[in-house]
């Protein structure tokens, strides 16, 4: 009998993404003696912003890996009274490894991952999907502990679409040799994940950690992992 697929994303559904920001973006602010708010702001939140604006033209190939970190470093900057008018590109560089060791470093699985993972495993395969940079995404799985827990890890660097574009699930279906009615989606993200899923033919399934709802009439919702069947 042939086992259905869960397809997973990774940020924010098995890796603890926000936490990990949180935590570099904090170390880097105190390395620098950067102020903790801009304008009432957490300056946390602020890189999380700018972050949130820029991500989306590297996911669909308007910026390259490199190009993208260093506009989130010349858009912050400024804003911690850091002049980057001429500013060489190395500069840039340098800030932004101050801020993803820190990340990087913090890397770890939500607690209800791998048990959920474990068990599944029997009677599922189980694969990544996920918008960003191949080699980077596939290190996060590492340092997170979860490799050997699923089959194949996909990221849109190498599809030549992003979620939540149809054109990504399928062609990471492609590659897994399954088609969309035998795969269902889990993802952190309502749109991008769970109907962007469902846009292209996948169950989708949002997994609302926070259980803030509100919960929607159109794809299926879970707040762990533990729920899955």
């Amino acid at each position: 009998m042939t086992r259905p697929l869960l397809l997973l994303d990774l940020d924010g559904t098995l890796v603890d993404h926000d936490a990990a920001e949180l935590l570099g973006i904090s170390g880097w602010i105190a390395t620098c003696g950067f102020p903790d708010t801009v304008d009432g702001e957490p300056t946390a939140a602020v890189w999380r912003r700018i972050t949130e604006d820029v991500l989306p033209d590297y996911f669909h190939g308007r910026l390259g890996l490199q190009e993208q970190r260093r506009l989130r470093v010349r858009r912050f900057l400024p804003l911690m009274g850091v002049d980057v008018d001429g500013m060489p590109d190395d500069v840039a560089d340098a800030h932004f490894r101050e801020y993803h060791r820190r990340y990087a470093d913090a890397w770890s699985a939500f607690p209800d991952v791998v048990p959920a993972l474990t068990r599944l495993r029997g009677s599922h395969r189980l694969a990544v999907l996920t918008n960003g940079d191949q080699e980077h995404q596939e290190g996060k799985l590492r340092r997170a502990g979860l490799t050997d827990l699923v089959e194949q890890t996909v990221a849109t660097s190498s599809l030549g679409a992003a979620k939540p574009e149809p054109e990504a699930f399928l062609r990471a279906l492609d590659r897994l040799g399954v088609p969309p009615e035998g795969a269902t989606y889990i993802g952190d993200r309502l749109d991008v994940d769970a109907r962007g899923a469902q846009a292209a033919g996948l169950t989708g399934v949002w997994l609302d950690r926070s259980g803030a709802g509100p919960v929607p009439d159109d794809v299926r919702t879970i707040t762990s992992l533990a729920q899955l069947p």
